[in-house]
């Protein structure tokens, strides 16, 4: 009985170690599990494009046109592990301009298609580096002569686009769920059997993040 007594006071030690070892090892699977966690990149961002001032510089058979822009829009970003992303993204925007009798011609632009790029999330910031292509319709009222609300000479032009651009985006997260996005792109197209369209355009909007 002595013996058994002594063997179990001698072994009591081996298994405070052995509980201690187990403890921390739990501890540690924990701080990785939860690590993990906080390095998990979202699964997707989405919002509206408020605020996006551009500048236009296009032609029609009357006149070249060069004038400033402003557009809505929205994009959606789904991504894939660490660095990949892609998604969709369109907008609308309005160029108001002047030709030789008039101050209310105008150029609508719409568009929207795929995109696919790199991203990088560190901290509060996520940067993303993409390119875009879609489709996209032009719609231009030319106004050559105007006497106060009549259009005494006025042409109408309407054509379809392929429109592609890079796009640069920098996100600044105000929440686990809420972000403000910075983008900065060159919006290309071409219609109406090789004509140009160009419009550098500052997006300001936010997000909404999963």
């Amino acid at each position: 009985m002595k013996s058994f007594f002594f063997i179990i006071l001698m072994g009591l030690p081996f298994l405070s170690l052995a509980q201690d070892s187990t403890d921390e090892a739990l501890r540690k699977m924990e701080q990785e599990v939860q690590q993990a966690q906080s390095e998990k990149k979202g699964v997707y961002s989405g919002g509206m494009l408020l605020f996006q001032p551009g500048y236009t510089i296009t032609s029609n058979d009357r006149q070249d046109i060069k004038a400033s822009s402003f557009a809505i829009g929205g994009i959606l970003r789904m991504y894939f592990g660490k660095h990949l992303t892609a998604g969709i993204y369109g907008g609308s925007q309005k160029t108001t301009y002047p030709s030789a009798n008039s101050v209310n011609s105008y150029v609508n632009f719409g568009y929207g298609g795929p995109f696919v790029g790199l991203t990088h999330k560190r901290g509060k910031y996520r940067y993303t580096l993409s390119a875009f292509a879609g489709m996209g319709s032009i719609k231009n009222l030319h106004i050559e002569n105007q006497t106060g609300e009549s259009l005494t000479e006025a042409y109408l032009y309407q054509h379809s686009a392929l429109v592609y651009s890079p796009i640069l985006s920098l996100d600044y997260a105000l929440s686990k769920r809420l972000s403000l996005t910075f983008q900065a792109l060159f919006l290309m197209g071409s219609f109406d059997g090789g004509r140009k369209f160009y419009n550098p355009t500052m997006q300001c909007g936010v997000l909404f993040n999963r």
